[in-house]
């Protein structure tokens, strides 16, 4: 890798897809990267699936090769309608909070043991009568995104809500329906959906979280997407608590979480997913495409930094690999023990479309 973070030589191989234990038929019917953490003693655990589509579930193991489900998770608030879910805690936007979530990241204090669980939420999905999108009240596409988090003490057992965390800048509805009586919104023919689709990753060689975040912005009329992915971070010491986040903008993390300004780190990228590179020396990202999806090609693209600041712009991992052609894409060691996101020469891969059965492959580096 050179200073700027490319990858000069692409003679990287990937390996024939086989399943994942993360199944239909275990249970699973994920919508995004998978949650996962080592404890003080080296325990893997991940929270899997999502409650738009079956059920959230706690797994355990020594890597990712041994998994093992424990339960489905139990919940100390509610999720749904306006008003009731999530202890009744507005946006910080301003919406009454609705809907379900998704976990995308995964922390288990070493200090305490507590479990935290950074989780996406959007508006149109299993909130009832009071879900809406850019055009109306209703499920479904385009919806608005905001990330919470919660927390567990019993072993990820049992969960408890806290607080919206990063939110963008732009407000969650647009000015052809407004939810709540609020006034404004986002005007014109483009309009951005939102802080969501993210992953975060603990960096202890700086002593900082990150939360890699995307956001999409559609056209009114053509109903064309863009998307962008953007960053945050906060100090470990603030165990990733509303208002310890700061948006990268302009070369900086400065701006809060809630409502900063923020620049992007990538175009036409989605879903990322951070990991080290012990081989490279640095940070990998990668993310997919949404053109090549779309066109059944691989999806899976790669991106570079020495610094999580400065990135490469993305490369396809195979275009040829109609197998890669799916939105989302975890990547995660085989070790027995060290951090999950800590990967050499050789990586494993997890890759699955929306409520279908997860892939893993091996991708080997030149």
């Amino acid at each position: 890798m050179n200073k700027t973070g490319t990858l000069t030589d692409r003679g990287w191989t990937v390996s024939e897809m086989r399943l994942s234990p993360f199944t239909n038929d275990n249970g699973v019917y994920q919508d995004g990267t998978l949650a996962m953490c080592r404890d003080a003693k080296d325990a893997l655990w991940a929270l899997v699936g999502h409650n738009n589509l079956g059920e959230i579930t706690l797994w355990r193991g020594t890597c990712a090769d041994d998994l093992t489900k424990i339960c489905a998770i139990a919940y100390n608030f509610d999720m749904g309608a306006a008003g009731q879910a999530f202890h009744g805690i507005p946006y910080p936007d301003g919406p009454r909070s609705r809907g379900l979530i998704w976990p995308y990241g995964l922390w288990i204090d070493p200090e305490d043991g507590r479990f935290y669980a950074f989780v996406h939420n959007e508006t149109a999905w299993g909130a009832g009568d009071s879900s809406y999108n850019a055009y109306g009240e209703g499920e479904g596409e385009p919806d608005f995104r905001h990330i919470g988090l919660m927390a567990s003490d019993d072993e990820g057992r049992t969960w408890d809500f806290l607080e919206w965390i990063i939110t963008s800048e732009q407000p969650c509805w647009t000015d052809a329906y407004r939810p709540d009586g609020m006034e404004g919104g986002q005007p014109g023919e483009r309009f951005s959906l939102g802080a969501g689709d993210f992953c975060f990753y603990p960096n202890t060689r700086d002593g900082y979280f990150y939360i890699f975040y995307s956001q999409i912005t559609v056209e009114r009329a053509t109903y064309r997407h863009e998307d962008h992915i953007y960053a945050a971070r906060a100090p470990i010491s603030g165990k990733g608590r509303q208002g310890t986040w700061r948006k990268l903008y302009d070369g900086a993390f400065s701006e809060p979480g809630n409502g900063g300004k923020e620049s992007a780190v990538i175009a036409q990228g989605n879903v990322p997913f951070i990991s080290f590179n012990s081989h490279l020396g640095g940070y990998m990202m990668t993310s997919y495409r949404r053109e090549n999806w779309v066109r059944g090609l691989g999806a899976c693209q790669v991106s570079f930094s020495p610094d999580l600041l400065f990135w490469s712009e993305p490369v396809t991992l195979d275009i040829s690999r109609e197998d890669l052609s799916r939105p989302y894409f975890t990547v995660c060691n085989t070790d027995t023990i060290g951090r999950i996101q800590d990967t050499g020469r050789s990586f494993r891969l997890l890759a699955e479309n929306n409520g279908m059965d997860v892939y893993q492959c091996q991708v080997t580096l030149p």
